[in-house]
C-alpha cells in the first residue's frame, strides 16, 4: 500500500452549495472544455470521416457541436477550420405552408434540396464576409454582390424569410444543379416576369464556385459547415415534412462532398429519427459508413462522471489531481520511479502535491490504471456502496458503479451524461442541506483498503438525491413537447406500477383518435420514457415497458 493521506481534514463542507458539475445544456456548460472525456466516439470523429453524427437525447451531441463552435482545443483537428455553424431551429408547420403556397407545381423533395443548398451558401457568404479586409478579391466581390441581392429588411432572417424576401422580386430565377443528376431547378413566386430579358439569374453553383476560390486564396484552410437543432420532436404532417427535409439534407451533404470537396460538413442527428429516414436515393450502406454513432462506454460514464466531480472540487479549492494520485494505492501498477517519489519524506508533501497530475503519469496511463483512478476519484466523496429500494420497498445495498451504470438507463437502454449530470446536481443539494441542517457533523478522513476517502456524501443522501432526480427527469421530460404535456400528465396519473405498456392500454385513459394514440406512444419512445419489449412493424401491436430511471419510487404513489 501506497497511498498518502493529502485530502482536507476535516472537509470544508461550507463549500458544498458552491460545487457546480455542469449544466445539462452542452450549450450552457461552463465545464464542457475542462472536464472533456475523449471518448472512442471522439477519437474516431476527431479523424474527420464522417459528415452524418448521430446520437441519443442527452449523448452529447450538442455539447459537440458547442466545441466545434467555439473551436476548443480540445478538437484540435478542427481548430484551424472556418466553423460555419448553422443551428436555426425549423418550423416544419411554417415550411410546409410556404412550399405548397410558393412551389406548388414542383416536386418538393428538390425544393427542400433547393433550400439546403440556398441556406448553406447563406451562411457560408455571411462567414466569409466577416473576414477581415473583405473583400480582397473577384471572388469576395461576387460574394458581397450575392448578399445585397438575397438581404431583404421585409421578412425575417430565417431561411424562410430569406427566400421570400428573394421570391419577391418575381423577375428572378434561381439556378442550381442537386445531386449527381443534372437537374436544374427555376423558382420564381406567382407574377408577370413580363418577358425573359427582364429576368435576373441567380446560380447558386456559381457561388459555391466562389465560396471556394475565395477560401483558397485566402489560404484559410478548409470550411467547415456545422448543424444542428433540425431535429425536434414532431408528428403527423410535420413529422413528414421533417423526414422529406433532412433526406434532402443528406443528398445535398453527399452533392457537396462529391462537387466541393473543400467544403466539410458536419450533420447532427437524433438516432431514433436517423433510424427512420428512408435511404433509398443514397444507399443505406453508404449513408451508414459516413455515418458516426456518439456512444457512451460504461468505462466513460465512470470517467464522466469522475472528471465532473474533480472539476467542481477543484473550483472549490479542496481537490486536486495530486491528491488523487497520492491518496490512492497505485502500488500494484509499479508506476516506474513515481512510486518512489510519491511515498518519499524527503519531498515536502506541499510540493509532490503540486508535482503530480495527470499529465505526469501519461505515459504509464493505460486502461486499467486510468479507470483505478477515475473509480477512486469517485470514491473519495461517494460511498462505495449505496442502498436502494427494490419492488418490494426492502432496502438493499449495491456498489456505487453497479448503480450508476444501471439505474439511469432511458427507454433506449442508455445512460447518458445529461442524466448523470442532473444526479450529481441532485446530490450536492441533498448533502448540502443535511450538513446545513446537522452543522455537528464533521467529515473525517478514512483509509478503506489502502485508499484515503472522505465520508462526505451519506448513503440515504445519495439516494434522496436519486429520487429527487426521478422528479426532475419526469418534470423535464414532460416539457420536452407542449402537445403531449396533458396526455403525458394523464399518463403518469394511472401508469401506477405498471409492467407493460401497449397501444389499448394508452387508448383505454386517453381520449384521441388511433393515429394520435400511435404518434403519443412513438413520442413517449422518442423521449425514452419507454422501452420496446416486443417490437411489430404495426405500432399498435407492440409492447413496451418503463425504465428504472423513470419507474415511481417504492413506497411513494408517483414520480
Amino acid at each position: 500500500m501506497d497511498g498518502v493521506n493529502t485530502l482536507k481534514e476535516p472537509f470544508p463542507t461550507e463549500v458544498l452549495p458552491l460545487l457546480y458539475f455542469g449544466s445539462a445544456d452542452g450549450r450552457k456548460d461552463e465545464s464542457l472544455e475542462e472536464s472533456f472525456v475523449p471518448t472512442t466516439s471522439i477519437k474516431q470523429f476527431l479523424q474527420d470521416r464522417h459528415s452524418i453524427i448521430v446520437g441519443q437525447i442527452g449523448s452529447g451531441k450538442s455539447a459537440l457541436f458547442e466545441l466545434l463552435k467555439n473551436r476548443s482545443k480540445k478538437l484540435d483537428a478542427y481548430r484551424n477550420r472556418l466553423i460555419i455553424p448553422i443551428e436555426e431551429a425549423i418550423s416544419f408547420q411554417l415550411l410546409r405552408l410556404f412550399i405548397a403556397e410558393e412551389f406548388s407545381g414542383y416536386d418538393k423533395k428538390l425544393i427542400y434540396k433547393l433550400i439546403w443548398k440556398f441556406q448553406i451558401l447563406n451562411r457560408m457568404c455571411e462567414e466569409i464576409y466577416q473576414l477581415s479586409g473583405f473583400p480582397q478579391n473577384q471572388h469576395e466581390k461576387e460574394i458581397r454582390d450575392y448578399l445585397g441581392q438575397v438581404r431583404s429588411k421585409e421578412f425575417d432572417e430565417s431561411i424562410i424569410g430569406k427566400l421570400k424576401g428573394l421570391l419577391k422580386n418575381a423577375a428572378l430565377v434561381i439556378k442550381t444543379k442537386i445531386s449527381k443528376s443534372p437537374i436544374s431547378i427555376e423558382a420564381k413566386l406567382n407574377g408577370n416576369i413580363g418577358g425573359e430579358s427582364k429576368k435576373t439569374e441567380l446560380n447558386l453553383d456559381r457561388i459555391y464556385r466562389c465560396v471556394v476560390g475565395a477560401i483558397g486564396e485566402r489560404s484559410s484552410g478548409r470550411l467547415l459547415v456545422v448543424i444542428d437543432r433540425i431535429d425536434t420532436f414532431v408528428a403527423g404532417e410535420d413529422y413528414d415534412t421533417q423526414r422529406e427535409f433532412i433526406e434532402a439534407l443528406l443528398e445535398v451533404d453527399d452533392d457537396i462532398d462529391a462537387s466541393y470537396a473543400s467544403i466539410g460538413r458536419k450533420v447532427f442527428l437524433r438516432a431514433d429519427l436517423f433510424s427512420r429516414l428512408d435511404y433509398e436515393a443514397l444507399g443505406y450502406d453508404k449513408v451508414n459508413d459516413n455515418t458516426l454513432r456518439i456512444e457512451w462506454t460504461d468505462f466513460e460514464l465512470i470517467y464522466f462522471v469522475a472528471n465532473r466531480i474533480l472539476s467542481a472540487f477543484k473550483k472549490q479549492k479542496v481537490l486536486i489531481e495530486g491528491d488523487v494520485l497520492l491518496s490512492t494505492d497505485l502500488s500494484e501498477y509499479h508506476l516506474a520511479g513515481l512510486s518512489w517519489v510519491r511515498t518519499t519524506k524527503l519531498i515536502p508533501l506541499k510540493i509532490r502535491k503540486r508535482l503530480f497530475n495527470f499529465s505526469m503519469i501519461n505515459q504509464e496511463r493505460d486502461a486499467s490504471l486510468l479507470e483505478r483512478i477515475n473509480k477512486a476519484l469517485i470514491t473519495k466523496v461517494f460511498p462505495r456502496k449505496i442502498f436502494h429500494k427494490d419492488a418490494s420497498s426492502n432496502e438493499t445495498e449495491i456498489c456505487i458503479f453497479d448503480f450508476l451504470l444501471t439505474h439511469f438507463k432511458d427507454g433506449h437502454g442508455k445512460v447518458t451524461p445529461r442524466n448523470l449530470l442532473t444526479f450529481l446536481k441532485q446530490v450536492a443539494i441533498v448533502v448540502a442541506t443535511y450538513y446545513e441542517e446537522n452543522p455537528d457533523q464533521e467529515v473525517h478522513v478514512k483509509n478503506i483498503n489502502g485508499d484515503w476517502e472522505w465520508e462526505l456524501f451519506k448513503k440515504r443522501c445519495v439516494y434522496d438525491a436519486y429520487c429527487n432526480s426521478k422528479k426532475v427527469y419526469i418534470r423535464n421530460i414532460s416539457k420536452v413537447s407542449n402537445e403531449w404535456t396533458k396526455y403525458f400528465s394523464t399518463f403518469l396519473g394511472k401508469r401506477s406500477n405498471k409492467k407493460t405498456i401497449d397501444f389499448s392500454w394508452v387508448k383505454s385513459i386517453i381520449g384521441l383518435d388511433d393515429e394520435k394514440i400511435v404518434a403519443f406512444i412513438v413520442y413517449l419512445h422518442h423521449i425514452g420514457f419507454l422501452n420496446i419489449t416486443e417490437p411489430h412493424p404495426d405500432p399498435k401491436k407492440r409492447k413496451y415497458r418503463i425504465p428504472i430511471i423513470y419507474m415511481p419510487i417504492p413506497g411513494v404513489q408517483s414520480v
